[in-house]
């Protein structure tokens, strides 16, 4: 009864005055806009999902507490933990104890330079879906001699938010590391965007590292280089160094490896893969980054 209650009051607030009051999970409330259509979301355990689409494309996103649970079409796999960061997150060192963890935007090793909006810690986090999958994954590398390494999972709609206000700005501390021949000017919304589609909660940016050693494997340019030389086909020369076949090679065995279960490449980005049957698709999340 009080779930029935409190979606026919939100539906009826944003109908009545064409508005959509975006909710955060204290209560408060952001901007009001006007609305084009209203979806409804079902999400894991006790939270339901409003995603409101408004007429600037844009989403806003409602919680609704005691929600049905749906249900799993993937089967359990239960974490070491059993912590959840939010209602159907995971933490991905609980399905992959191995991982290695680097989570760039917790650092200023990125390409602004300073620790982006809603990390809290040094931690990869998921879909629970998309953490079964990358689990298949490292145990398919693993006696390969290799292990993974995440550089990026689940991230905030707030750390969004913060990429597109340094966008603005004229700080250029890390030009030369992440973006030498491209003016800042043009990073948005070519590179930079006001949506992520890691927010949605199973895109993963990560490579492989050798077993023994905890090296990377050598891709030829690193992550979140912004330019040709991160296609994952591109071979020859960049003001980097030089990709060539052999570095190619090591991109196709991990893009073959995430593809055959269940992850979607991007060819502009060797290192980024999004869950193809991925949980929330339409529903961008803005919890923070954290393991406890």
């Amino acid at each position: 009864m009080r779930l029935i209650f409190k979606l026919a009051v939100l539906c009826c607030l944003a109908l009545v005055s064409n508005t959509s009051v975006s909710t955060n999970r204290n209560g408060s409330t952001a901007d009001v806009k006007t609305i084009d259509s209203i979806t409804h979301i079902p999400c894991l355990h006790d939270t339901a999902i409003i995603v409101i689409d408004d007429n600037w494309g844009n989403d806003s996103v409602f919680t609704i507490e005691d929600a049905q649970e749906p249900n799993d079409s993937i089967g359990v796999i239960e974490s070491s933990t059993g912590f959840e960061p939010y209602p159907g997150f995971v933490l991905i060192r609980d399905y992959v104890p191995d991982v290695i963890e680097e989570i760039r935007y917790f650092t200023t090793n990125n390409f602004m330079g300073e620790k982006a909006d809603g990390y809290q810690a040094n931690v990869a986090i998921a879909s629970k879906q998309a953490a079964i999958q990358l689990k298949e994954v490292a145990d398919e590398l693993r006696p390969m001699g290799y292990v993974i390494k995440i550089f990026d999972a689940y991230r905030p709609q707030s750390a969004v938010d913060h990429f597109v206000r340094w966008s603005k700005t004229s700080d250029q501390r890390n030009k030369a590391d992440y973006y030498p021949n491209l003016a800042k000017s043009s990073l948005f919304p070519t590179y930079i965007a006001r949506k992520s589609g890691h927010s949605k909660g199973s895109t993963f940016d990560m490579t492989i590292c050798y077993k023994d050693t905890g090296i990377e494997v050598d891709m030829g340019s690193h992550f979140d280089y912004f330019g040709q030389a991160s296609h994952t086909m591109f071979l020859g020369k960049y003001s980097g160094g030089v990709v060539t076949k052999e570095h190619q090679k090591n991109r196709l065995l991990l893009r073959r490896v995430m593809e055959k279960h269940g992850f979607s490449p991007y060819d502009n980005e060797w290192w980024h893969f999004t869950l193809k049957n991925q949980p929330y698709p339409k529903t961008y999340f803005d919890f923070p980054v954290t393991d406890h």
